[in-house]
């Protein structure tokens, strides 16, 4: 048996990489966290943390996290058939995605979800080919990838492609494409980035210019909002999808360099494979928003 306030010390220390974080969101002491997860690991038999050079699970930890995750809403569904009539409690979920789809088709999709079911939503956001990590380290219940094949243990369900085109401001495409867009102009242009994993630049300069973008002037702008205004002001090209920008392809102040030419990034839904009602009902409202943001 494993013992629930150990479980909720050891869940708390990773969620906040703290043991003082952990203390105030349990509202106990830092030194009954630190004792209550020795006990915990004591009862387990294995070290669940690693404290240097930052506090993550261990290998054994995030297979505890994931029993966490699956624990909080085989709870819940069984509180609900004992007792239909009683007020379930706000339940803390944790999911990951990409900056774009956040920004774009999924708040709008999950809100109405996390009222019906009185759910805390955590987001996690990293780049569409790492959010997988997240799943698979336990820190998640589930994530929107670009990767089809799931982890051990993980479902995955197809979302759907998404296509991300080149994009530039009037001025820009003025200044470097006069003349044309080819290998040539693309040369002199520098590149707007979202951050260091972000490859959907790369992929299009090699695809359809056999240009390798590591040698581009860059610009890199970890922010949505802040990298289509960089792009707006004329600073450089990116990608984006339609969904994105259509206020400003609407205006002129954006427009798309090359129409036919895009980058088409397949998303999935990756969650843990035990099912729920809760979880089951998660997927479908996901998958039904993706479907409508086509």
């Amino acid at each position: 048996m494993i013992d629930s306030k150990g479980l909720a010390a050891f869940s708390a220390i990773v969620k906040n990489a703290s043991f003082e974080q952990a203390a105030r969101e349990l509202f106990i002491t830092q030194s009954a966290v630190s004792q209550r997860l020795k006990q915990l690991e004591e009862n387990i038999g294995h070290s669940l943390v690693v404290r240097s050079p930052q506090i993550k699970a261990t290998l054994s930890g995030q297979a505890l996290l994931k029993y966490a995750h699956n624990l909080s809403q085989i709870e819940r569904e069984l509180i609900g058939e004992l007792a239909p009539k009683k007020q379930l409690d706000w339940l803390k979920i944790s999911i990951a995605s990409n900056a774009d789809t956040l920004a774009t088709w999924l708040l709008s999709a999950l809100a109405p979800w996390c009222t019906e079911h009185k759910i805390l939503l955590e987001f996690k956001v990293d780049d569409q080919d790492q959010t997988h990590q997240l799943l698979k380290s336990g820190e998640v219940l589930g994530c929107i990838s670009s990767l089809e094949k799931p982890a051990q243990g993980c479902s995955s369900e197809p979302l759907g492609s998404f296509h991300y085109h080149c994009v530039v401001s009037p001025a820009f495409r003025q200044k470097y494409f006069a003349k044309g867009v080819g290998k040539a102009q693309f040369k002199r242009a520098p590149v707007v980035i979202f951050d260091q994993k972000d490859q959907l630049q790369h992929q299009y300069l090699k695809r359809y210019f056999a240009i390798d973008a590591r040698q581009q002037l860059q610009h890199f702008i970890p922010s949505l909002e802040a990298y289509h205004e960089w792009i707006k002001l004329g600073m450089g090209f990116g990608m984006a999808q339609k969904i994105q920008i259509q206020p400003l392809l609407d205006s002129g102040e954006l427009v798309l360099l090359t129409p036919e030419k895009t980058i088409e990034v397949p998303l999935f839904w990756h969650q843990w494979g035990i099912k729920t009602q809760l979880s089951q009902s998660l997927s479908r409202q996901i998958a039904e928003a993706a479907a409508a943001a086509h």
